[in-house]
């Protein structure tokens, strides 16, 4: 498995639970993924993105996302 396709996964529970690998996270909390690993969370996108790329500045690495509830579309 590729390394964006782990780390989506892993927002996807995040978003999903509130919970991975023995973090919790609330709504709102702006998680950065790396290699499958949470890196930093915090209370704004900026913020995770700096932590993200102060781990790694290789633009093509890494994901940040803001937990939110998980949407259902609905195609008609």
């Amino acid at each position: 498995m590729n390394e964006r396709r782990r780390n989506q996964e892993i927002a996807n529970r995040i978003c999903h639970d509130l919970q991975w690998d023995g973090h919790r996270f609330h709504l709102g909390d702006c998680v950065a993924l790396l290699d499958g690993k949470v890196i930093a969370v915090t209370e704004d996108l900026d913020r995770a993105l700096q932590a993200l790329r102060s781990a790694d500045p290789d633009v093509a690495r890494g994901m940040v996302v803001e937990v939110t509830p998980p949407t259902v579309d609905i195609i008609r």
